[in-house]
């Protein structure tokens, strides 16, 4: 209903496109498009344009966003690595890809993500003990079966696999959230009012109370597990909270026994651990955080594929979406 271009239409697109990127990512693209059409610097959005490229699979329409995301923001590393890693594997241009994966590795070395594509893109050009160094390194503080693979890979001098070179890291990693999206718009009160969530501002207004999903107290086994596996996890205090209230959002569901659940995935003798790992990871899916789901499973002790098969059960129970209002964190300033 607003009108073409306005701060209200600009902002509804951003946030649009950035929701529906990674299940509908034709319709994301076109949202992203009308932001882009009136600010042709936004790097969010030509990031979330070539994030919908790619799972498009039009890998050379990506790249170019990416190249265009990179030049609006030349500090953050995710465009850089996502850019790299499509060079590299998508288009097999390991040399030019090397570039943009040194840049990202500088800002974010501590990602095992961001190393697995340096080391990859560093293996494909025939310089495999700067490849080894690089994933050895970061296999010292989390290992993974993805690591793994690509080390045997580079011991093995990096043989080429019909049409692609080696097994594939993890891939492109989702918007990295710097800042909250908001319209751009001068007045504090309209700002305020624009970052409440529309339907919600409609309630409030009628005078009548937001609904607030049903919660249940956090079991104590479940806490307790929650508690120690979050504390070895890079998340600040308010993510903290937010897998809080997550898991009491989604105490009804997961207090009926597995057997009444459409559980999916392999079942773990202690549900509770597998459980608190799905919550911990559901942060990560809806901030955008630079963490894989080996990574979060290392530090509640389970397995990939029970956390895999929890979250599975979580997305579909709470509808998660990235950058999920109910549980986004405004990060940045």
């Amino acid at each position: 209903m607003a009108r073409e271009g306005s701060d209200e239409s600009l902002f509804a697109n951003s946030q649009l496109a950035e929701l529906l990127v990674e299940r509908h990512p034709w319709r994301a693209a076109l949202c992203a498009r009308r932001v882009l059409a009136h600010h042709p610097d936004d790097d969010r959005g030509w990031a979330t344009f070539a994030l919908a490229h790619t799972l498009l699979g039009n890998y050379k329409v990506a790249v170019a966003a990416y190249r265009r995301a990179v030049a609006a923001d030349t500090s953050n590393p995710w465009y850089a690595h996502n850019l790299g890693h499509l060079l590299d594997v998508a288009l097999g241009q390991p040399s030019e890809a090397e570039v943009w994966l040194k840049r990202a590795h500088r800002s974010a070395a501590e990602s095992g993500e961001v190393c697995a594509s340096y080391a990859h893109a560093l293996a494909r050009m025939g310089r495999l003990s700067e490849a080894r160094k690089v994933l050895t390194r970061v296999r010292k503080r989390a290992a993974s079966r993805e690591h793994a693979a690509l080390l045997r890979w580079i011991d093995e001098g990096a043989p080429r696999d019909g049409d692609r070179g080696g097994p594939m890291p993890t891939w492109i990693h989702p918007i990295a959230i710097r800042a909250p999206i908001g319209p751009r718009l001068d007045s504090k009160a309209n700002v305020d009012a624009a970052s409440d969530p529309p339907r919600r501002r409609g309630r409030q207004n009628a005078g009548a109370s937001p609904k607030e999903p049903s919660r249940t107290p956090i079991p104590a086994e479940l806490d307790a597990v929650l508690s120690r596996g979050l504390a070895s996890l890079p998340l600040d205090s308010k993510q903290r909270a937010r897998a809080r209230g997550l898991a009491r959002d989604a105490g009804t569901y997961f207090s009926r026994p597995p057997e009444s659940r459409s559980a999916r995935g392999p079942r773990t003798l202690r549900e509770a651990d597998a459980i608190a790992a799905a919550i911990a990871y559901a942060i990560v899916y809806v901030d955008h955080v630079p963490l894989t789901q080996s990574e979060v499973a290392a530090c509640f002790r389970v397995s990939v594929a029970n956390l895999r098969g929890r979250f599975g059960e979580l997305r579909a129970r709470l509808d998660l979406m990235p950058g999920d209002l109910r549980y986004r964190t405004l990060r940045g300033s």
